[in-house]
């Protein structure tokens, strides 16, 4: 498998941009509304959805799912965390993980490359902490709530994206995927 010949399935151009930015070269793309299991297990999830993807498309494909790992919570929501974001917001994954009192989190990301023969993965994994509240206007999701171990103090959200891509769990991920297909 190639990375210029998989179609990355993603409806979230935040994503897109992101793994263009690190692999350097620009993705064929298709968003589609793929089932999900409902596990805790982002390589599970992962799977299934490259599983999907391949069938419907019926060519190589490219997946993607991040998990946001909350300690205090038991690493819960991990995979879940867009339907926690959804309901609350970072305002709101902010005051939870205050509540239980351990701010600390871990970021997986896990990439999934499959040609229906074939199954290719890679994980990027940061530590970090929950803020006390959303800090910053940049990246997505619950960007302005994560204060990664390795940014100097500031959320995702106050990094410009050449920041962000440099240390983000995508970048890992996608840089070990590339390393995975050569």
């Amino acid at each position: 498998m190639n990375l210029d010949r998989l179609v990355f399935v993603t409806s979230n151009e935040g994503k897109r941009r992101e793994a263009e930015a690190v692999l350097g070269l620009e993705l064929s793309h298709k968003g589609l509304d793929l089932p999900e299991p409902q596990t805790l297990d982002v390589h599970e999830v992962v799977r299934s959805k490259a599983a999907a993807a391949f069938e419907v498309i019926g060519a190589p494909v490219l997946v993607e799912d991040t998990a946001l790992e909350l300690l205090g919570l038991g690493g819960f929501p991990g995979p879940l965390i867009r339907w926690l974001l959804a309901s609350v917001g970072p305002d709101g994954i902010c005051r939870i993980v205050h509540t239980f009192g351990d701010p600390r989190a871990v970021v997986r990301c896990v990439t999934c490359a499959t040609d229906g023969a074939q199954v290719v993965i890679g994980e990027g994994v940061v530590l970090g902490a929950i803020a006390r509240e959303p800090r910053g206007a940049g990246g997505f999701g619950w960007d302005s709530a994560f204060i990664p171990d390795d940014g100097g103090g500031r959320t995702y959200g106050e990094m410009d994206d050449d920041e962000k891509n440099a240390i983000s769990h995508r970048h890992k991920a996608f840089v070990a995927l590339r390393d995975a297909l050569k």
